[in-house]
């Protein structure tokens, strides 16, 4: 076996560890983020800081604050496997999110509470 065969195999079996260790839900959510980015907002990759802080602020109206993390962690993810820096842990980042966290709250869903009719209907 030559060395390039050993090494490709190596690399081979790591991506398949790598890959084995992301849930295809969380791949297929990734993907989806990524293509957020670059086709429907029409950026590239790989992303400066201030690019994503743009992003967050330009989607903090319309996306919630879950969905702005999980997208930031897609493009964490990207940038980390193919060997650029990590932009979405700049400081400038993180505070964008925070003031996004601040300005737009999450609303606390909760279950409209039970009629008193409604509970004898239950216990009767």
């Amino acid at each position: 076996m030559r060395q390039s065969d050993g090494l490709s195999a190596h690399a081979l079996a790591r991506d398949l560890n790598v890959q084995a260790a992301t849930r295809e839900k969380t791949r297929r959510s990734y993907q989806s983020a990524l293509q957020h980015f670059e086709v429907e907002w029409g950026s590239f990759l790989p992303a400066s800081a201030d690019l994503i802080a743009r992003y967050l602020a330009d989607h903090a109206e319309t996306l919630s604050i879950n969905t702005l993390r999980s997208r930031l962690a897609a493009l964490a993810q990207w940038h980390q496997t193919q060997g650029f820096p990590d932009p979405t842990k700049a400081p400038h980042v993180r505070k964008v999110l925070r003031g996004i966290v601040a300005l737009h709250p999450a609303t606390k869903k909760r279950a409209k509470p039970m009629q008193l009719a409604q509970l004898e209907k239950l216990t009767a």
